[in-house]
């Protein structure tokens, strides 16, 4: 059963509030976002790297201040030329998606790696992702479990995930199931449903682990609840087999179509065979 490897893709959106100007706290309370922004105009002339990233949040898209994302790439291109690894994030995303400015994925890498070698756990899953597909810079699977690897270290919980997909199908690594549990076990305990289902793959089929049929339907369930289509696809078939919870075909005809509406498509097929 095939597992996707995802990628986080969001940009941040939440203004950091810093510590070293008490009016800009007050102002943000305050709603006052023309203040914050000219609060963090001064300090960031001043060189506070912080300040600068602050001012790319805003520029993006904040209520009370115009968007304007030419500044915004030139005050996150500040504050990273400054080591601020979340603004090479952003800015790695803006050159990959190259929808704000022309797409240029080499820049894209070398952000990425900027901010990965700052201990940014998301920018180097995000790194580790471009090396797993291929599509943009040559497919290579060892540089992928390097950067997943390290995005773990990182305490990027979805770098866990695509590390223990990593070890469950031996790419780029030797295989071990017994890996691949470990990894799973902290992603899913960190909140991904993803790896709540993969775990709960493992705990089905014996994948270094014995084999637990009532676990794995409990895991599929929570990445299910989390909605996670894979995870209530694989709910559902246990309620037909009757393995780990009792026959139940109407509850495996709800859960086909929650996978379904989810937009996984062997839900809908399933829906319609049990039909």
């Amino acid at each position: 059963m095939k597992k996707t490897i995802f990628a986080i893709v969001i940009l941040v959106t939440i203004v950091a509030q810093a510590g070293y100007i008490k009016e800009s706290v007050a102002a943000h309370k305050k709603g006052d976002n023309k203040k914050v922004a000219s609060i963090y105009q001064e300090a960031c002339r001043d060189g506070k790297t912080s300040a600068c990233y602050n001012l790319g949040v805003l520029y993006m898209g904040t209520k009370g201040i115009k968007k304007d994302t030419n500044r915004s790439v030139k005050y996150y291109s500040m504050a990273c030329d400054g080591n601020f690894s979340a603004a090479c994030y952003n800015l790695a995303l803006i050159y990959l998606a190259g929808t704000i400015v022309e797409k240029d994925v080499k820049k894209s890498v070398l952000l990425y790696d900027q901010a990965c070698s700052a201990d940014h756990g998301a920018a180097c899953n995000n790194l580790g992702m471009l090396y797993a597909k291929g599509e943009d810079i040559p497919k290579d699977q060892k540089k992928a479990v390097l950067y997943f690897k390290k995005s773990c270290n990182s305490f990027d919980n979805v770098g866990c995930s695509n590390l223990a997909y990593k070890y469950q199908h031996g790419e780029g690594t030797a295989q071990s199931y017994q890996q691949a549990f470990a990894f799973y076990k902290k992603s899913c305990d960190g909140g991904v449903p993803m790896a709540c289902g993969n775990l709960g793959y493992l705990y089905e089929n014996a994948q270094g682990v014995k084999k637990n049929p009532k676990k794995a339907a409990e895991l599929y369930k929570i990445a299910c609840d989390r909605n996670y289509a894979r995870g209530c696809n694989n709910l559902a078939i246990l309620y037909i087999k009757g393995s780990g919870v009792k026959k139940d075909s109407k509850k495996s005809k709800e859960l086909f179509d929650k996978t379904c509406k989810l937009g996984l498509k062997v839900g809908c097929e399933n829906l319609k065979l049990l039909k």
